[in-house]
């Protein structure tokens, strides 16, 4: 955000295309939004095992251990976690707009901020964004406070810093 010039969106690896058809084919589901959030859920969790599996095989970890969790396990340990949670939900609301329009910069741009907002407590995001970040951060009750504009998040960081601290009783 502090960049000057625009940031190439990288190189196309076809996952846009492949989230596009995906949020299409949603649209036209004749389901409930948790029938439909079961169906991201099974998307998701195909992609991750792929990638998770070959960290593991790298890492050493016997295949065995993916084939016991089963798909329930990989749900509650995905949703458990706090970045790849808020990746999560962050999919599930933008597949669950109907029409969205998926860009290619729309993964690394969830990627990045579902880790800042796991584990920081102030995040900025562009407009488009936001959204989908504040929704998933209110699902999974985390207390990230979601900024359009770094200096609202500065001034709330400030605010923070010069708040008066209470006073540690003997003992803790």
């Amino acid at each position: 955000m502090l960049d000057t010039e625009r940031v190439g969106e990288g190189p196309d690896t076809g996952w846009t295309a492949v989230s596009q058809r995906f949020s299409n084919w949603l649209d036209e589901l004749d389901q409930d939004s948790q029938q439909k959030r079961r169906a991201v859920d099974i998307h998701i969790i195909t992609d991750l095992q792929q990638e998770l599996a070959k960290e593991a095989a790298t890492a050493g970890v016997p295949t065995e251990l993916f084939r016991q969790w089963g798909f329930k396990g990989w749900v509650r340990a995905v949703g458990e976690s706090p970045a790849v949670g808020l990746f999560r939900e962050m999919l599930h609301s933008r597949h669950l707009n109907k029409g969205t329009t998926w860009q290619r910069n729309d993964l690394t741009d969830i990627l990045h901020l579902s880790c800042a907002a796991g584990y920081a407590d102030f995040v900025v995001c562009e407009k488009h964004m936001r959204d989908p970040l504040q929704h998933g951060l209110k699902r999974m009750g985390r207390s990230a406070q979601v900024y359009r504009r770094l200096t609202g998040a500065v001034a709330a960081i400030e605010d923070l810093l010069e708040a008066p601290t209470s006073p540690v009783s003997p003992g803790q």
